[in-house]
């Protein structure tokens, strides 16, 4: 290796840095400016039409609030008529003053305050205003009078009322379109003073480049100046010898015109051998080296820049010894006397990437696993629960018909087989929504005592069959609760179901008790079964961990119940544990907070009504097509026209209904309206506009929510009529009758009224048992969107999934006659339909409360029927 200081250094031409630093201080300075200028016009335009839009949003929040708070009355005053001979027409009349307070109010802001003093000038809003002032003036004297002479005088009231109200709507109006068009003349003349400022910024923009030019002229002096000085420069100045990168120079034919000792090290060249070969041949490996050759001759003939002057750049290179390695590379060109040289930095980034790979396969691995995983439950969750749900349901249906005694025990025993590896399949599906994060709770108002004593009962059947007796204390269990039924329930029937797992011909206790210190409950199974060892106490609440005991092997199971157990009740804000000896028994307990009170109205319960009468069959059978996605509606539907001697054809949406109606010819085609992919409305006008059989064929549309709006839409797409749910026997014979004769009878589709009365209304046409079945699905579907709108998932839907979700559990509320809950579900579809925010978050309030009176009142139902 030559000495350092026989090497020659690479210098490359200096310069004055002087004009340069001047230049770039004045360019910084003018961008400085004109960003300055810029950020202070936009500010100056956000603020200010901030302001206009806030007082312009006030202004007209105001002015509409006043047909809102007349709205309020009216509702309010109707409501006091409606029941005037109930004890609660004091608070009612009250209510009509409170409301009649707030307009008052109202009315008196808009004529007085100055904020509405360029609207009340204008004379068709005096006009108005008068008008509602006149009324105040007269009916104020009502108001303050007795409850006796307010609830005389309240018809007249109504129709007063009810005659301003387009006054109030024409003056709203009115205001809102004279505001904002206030609104916008202003924000045009702010709009025209930044204009001027930015013509101003322009002109100070052109001043600065006229100085730029000047300064220019002066750089270039002095770059003149500086040439003849610039050869004397050592070209070895680019090279930096004790840099820990390898630094290679080359001139433009890639010759290596330096070489320091950082580059001797890493390719394992000294420097005599290095200089005047051509560095392609000395470290770039054969694989890239015609890239290479290529690139620098595209450089030379046309200056296209690829990996010069890029940053670096990741590629490999050749040792001496012909190893191939990883290295980063940074190129730069310089120009000396006319000539242009290339200067490479280089890297030696083996560890680097092989850390990097290492984690890469690492990660690799993971996503491998949960892929494999999430996989697994897919299988789990469509391949098998779905065919599971099929044979569970196909055994139901078979259980309604003749069987015999040995056939019965048969399906019995495949019923419970069924049942128990479902309940394996939902073990792992829940603990997988547990690990996850995707629990919902849903905190109602429990009785311990209630709770346990029906699940005592409920277990009592299955636990005497292992031998055991089963038994509930409850004496000092706390009035009430306020946790996730379903949940404590859930766990507690998993504490139960092991207890009997590993107890033979014992006892199973199962106990509750407040902890007033910490304000929490316990619940306690206490078991006198084989026990469980000191150090086993902790597994038992691993995932799918059996213990090798002399019922383990005997005992069915996943191994997942008491896992899950532990994760709702950690959900739940509690903690779980068990105490246990070996051969004396176990006690497992679950501690969980008292919990917060919810304050919602007292309703009382409604008494079961009577069953309506139920009209008879029609009298000629019709082939029908059913297109209906609801498996509920559908079962129901279908059972009433093949009762009425129909032969019926089912389509389980849109796109299987258009195309079974292009198959053959039927009579009648009943429509659901909201279904996935294609609705009832686009498969309307499919058939319409093909040349099929069922071109002119009546077609009849179900739907459990229909607007006036909705309605002409239907009959535009070719709809015959429409059938509003719920749907009764009665109503359907009739429409069919409508259809298929002439002249058309009105159709009867008034609402059952009651739970009570559909279930007995349905209990006549399809049996008692199914529509027990259907009464116990309905719970379950609308349970489930009730918790479904409080959970992280609702959140995430947009405007049209949300509606589509809860029409579908409208159509069932219509079926079983749910009016107050169809009503509210109703209400917060048409608010998801129409966008409207506000209205959404309302309905979705009411829908909670709703449900829990809907929750009563199939509770007694079930009572009555049992």
């Amino acid at each position: 290796m030559a000495p350092a200081q026989d090497r020659p250094r690479l210098r490359r031409p200096g310069r004055n840095r002087l004009p340069t630093l001047i230049l770039t201080a004045v360019l910084s300075g003018i961008l400085l400016c004109v960003l300055a200028i810029s950020f202070l016009a936009t500010n100056v335009q956000r603020e200010v039409d901030a302001l206009a839009v806030a007082n312009s949003d006030t202004t007209q929040w105001t002015l509409v609030q006043a047909e809102v708070e007349l709205l309020a009355l009216l509702v309010a005053v109707h409501d006091a008529e409606v029941h005037s001979s109930e004890k609660t027409l004091p608070s009612r009349l009250n209510e009509v003053r409170r409301r009649y307070d707030v307009l008052y109010s109202r009315v008196q802001l808009i004529g007085e305050s100055q904020q509405f003093g360029d609207l009340r000038r204008s004379a068709e809003a005096a006009v108005d205003l008068a008008t509602m002032n006149a009324f105040l003036d007269k009916h104020t004297p009502l108001i303050d009078s007795t409850d006796a002479e307010l609830a005389t005088g309240l018809p007249g009231f109504l129709a007063d009322l009810i005659e301003l109200r387009p006054t109030v709507r024409n003056f709203s109006q009115m205001g809102v379109r004279f505001y904002a068009a206030d609104s916008d003349e202003k924000r045009i003349s702010v709009a025209s003073t930044l204009a001027k400022i930015g013509y101003l910024t322009l002109a100070l923009v052109l001043a600065l480049l006229g100085g730029i030019a000047i300064l220019m002229s002066m750089y270039r002096r002095s770059i003149r100046s500086e040439r003849s000085a610039a050869e004397a420069r050592n070209r070895l100045q680019e090279v930096i010898a004790t840099s820990l990168d390898g630094i290679i120079a080359t001139d433009g034919a890639g010759r290596v015109i330096d070489y320091n000792g950082a580059a001797e090290r890493l390719f394992g060249y000294t420097w005599a051998e290095a200089v005047g070969r051509d560095m392609a041949d000395l470290i770039i490996p054969d694989h890239l080296r015609e890239a290479h050759l290529e690139g620098m001759k595209r450089y030379r003939s046309g200056g296209e820049r690829r990996v010069v002057g890029k940053g670096l750049v990741r590629m490999e290179a050749r040792r001496k010894d012909g190893t191939i390695f990883p290295v980063e590379l940074s190129l730069s060109a310089a120009t000396f006397g006319g000539k242009e040289i290339f200067v490479s930095f280089l890297r030696d980034i083996s560890d680097r990437v092989a850390a990097e790979e290492e984690l890469i396969e690492t990660r690799d691995r993971a996503v491998a696993g949960e892929r494999a995983k999430a996989e697994l439950l897919a299988v789990m969750s469509h391949e098998m629960r779905t065919p599971l749900n099929g044979i569970m349901g196909a055994i139901e249906l078979m259980q309604d018909t003749k069987l015999t005694a040995r056939q019965r025990q048969f399906l019995t025993a495949m019923n419970t087989s069924a049942g128990l590896l479902l309940h394996h399949v939902n073990g792992v599906l829940s603990m997988s929504r547990a690990e996850a994060g995707q629990l919902e709770l849903l905190t109602t108002e429990v009785d311990p005592a209630v709770l346990l004593q029906e699940l005592v009962e409920s277990q009592r059947h299955a636990i005497e069959a292992h031998g055991n007796q089963i038994c509930c204390d409850t004496v000092a269990a706390p009035e009430r609760i306020w946790v996730d039924q379903l949940r404590l329930r859930q766990v507690i029937l998993n504490l139960v179901g092991n207890a009997n797992k590993f107890t033979r011909n014992g006892e199973i206790r199962v106990e509750c008790d407040r902890i007033p210190d910490h304000d929490l409950v316990e619940f306690r199974v206490v078991d006198t079964g084989i026990g469980i060892a000191e150090e086993h106490l902790e597994q038992i609440f691993d995932e799918f961990r059996t213990l090798d005991s002399s019922y383990a092997r005997q005992a069915e199971g996943t191994g997942l119940g008491l896992a899950i157990s532990r994760r709702l009740v950690t959900a739940m804000g509690g903690a779980i544990g068990v105490d246990s000896e070996p051969g004396e028994g176990s006690i497992f307990w679950v501690r969980l907070p008292m919990g917060t009170p919810i304050h919602r109205e007292e309703r009382p319960k409604k008494q079961p009504e009577a069953r309506p009468v139920r009209q008879a069959a029609a009298n000629v059978p019709l082939r029908i097509l059913l297109v209906e996605d609801n498996q509920i509606n559908r079962l129901v539907a279908r059972e009433m026209l093949q009762k009425s001697g129909h032969r019926v054809i089912e389509a389980h949406d849109g796109r299987e209904g258009v195309h079974l109606a292009a198959l053959q010819s039927y009579d009648v085609i009943l429509m659901d309206i909201s279904m996935p992919d294609m609705d009832g409305v686009e498969a309307t006008r499919h058939i319409r506009a093909s040349d099929g059989p069922n071109r002119a064929t009546p077609i009849i549309a179900l739907t459990a929510h229909a607007l006036p709006e909705d309605t002409r839409r239907f009959l535009a797409a070719g709809i015959t009529e429409a059938l509003v749910k719920p749907l009764s026997l009665a109503a359907l014979q009739q429409a069919l009758a409508g259809v298929t004769a002439a002249p058309k009878p009105e159709a009867d589709q008034e609402a059952t009224g009651s739970i009570s009365a559909a279930f007995g209304f349905l209990a006549e046409s399809i049996g008692a048992e199914k529509a027990g079945r259907l009464l116990q699905s309905f719970r379950s579907e609308a349970e489930a969107l009730v918790q479904r709108t409080v959970s992280a998932e609702w959140g995430g839907l947009s405007d049209a999934e949300r509606a589509d979700a809860v029409h579908k559990v409208a159509g069932s509320a219509a079926i079983m006659g749910a009016a107050s809950f169809r009503a509210c579900l109703q209400a917060l579809e048409t608010a998801y339909r129409k966008g409207d925010a506000t209205a959404a978050a309302r309905g979705l309030e009411a829908l909670a409360k709703c449900w829990q009176a809907t929750v009563e009142e199939i509770g007694a139902c079930i009572e009555v029927q049992a």
